[in-house]
């Protein structure tokens, strides 16, 4: 089977189109770097998603786990 190998483009402004690459894709890459997370991140990482989360929801929710707030 040969896999299509053409080039979307956005049909109102003809720039290329790219989808996000995906939680094992990002894995990969962050093996070939030797970036590893913390158990408390992974930790968080798992809470959120469980609940459903993905996408900017996931991040947003991750980056403000790991803000400290004003006046506390």
């Amino acid at each position: 089977m040969i896999k299509s190998t053409t080039l979307k483009r956005s049909a109102t402004t003809g720039r290329f189109v790219t989808k996000p690459l995906g939680k094992g894709k990002a894995t990969k890459f962050a093996k070939v770097e030797g970036v590893t997370t913390s158990s408390k991140s992974a930790m968080t990482l798992k809470t959120y998603s469980d609940r459903g989360l993905k996408g900017d929801a996931l991040r947003s929710a991750i980056t403000g786990s790991f803000t400290m707030k004003k006046g506390k």
